[in-house]
């Protein structure tokens, strides 16, 4: 029980470090826009690419 604790700690203490470090942080928001914009069209287009066919 006490490795799972230092694993949660040291899970716990990463996202911190991602989250509350400025330059971390603008790092993350650009990969997470830039994989919901990839997800998003991959969506959009298997549901209404035919709508863009011509």
């Amino acid at each position: 029980m006490a490795e799972a604790g230092k694993v949660s700690g040291k899970i716990k203490e990463f996202l911190n470090s991602q989250v509350n470090n400025e330059e971390n942080w603008a790092v993350n928001m650009k990969i997470l826009r830039a994989a919901g914009l990839f997800f998003g069209s991959i969506f959009l287009m298997r549901n209404f690419g035919d709508l863009m066919a011509i």
